[in-house]
């Protein structure tokens, strides 16, 4: 019996909870708990003085299907 793996990945959190769903639709089971990464980080500043820093993410899940 062939095992297959994937990862998925969305960047918000429900975007990867409607991906899981769709995937579980398909006889898929997640695999262990979702990550979420910081893949980009920017820092704001008003002249030389800091304001703030945005952050972009991506969410991940790995599932499986047997």
């Amino acid at each position: 019996m062939i095992m297959e793996q994937k990862i998925i990945h969305s960047s918000s959190p429900e975007g990867l909870n409607s991906q899981i769903q769709k995937y579980i639709d398909e006889g898929w089971k997640p695999v262990g708990s979702h990550a979420a990464i910081v893949i980009h980080a920017q820092n704001r500043y008003a002249g030389k003085q800091h304001m703030d820093t945005l952050y972009k993410t991506e969410y991940s899940q790995s599932i499986q299907k047997e």
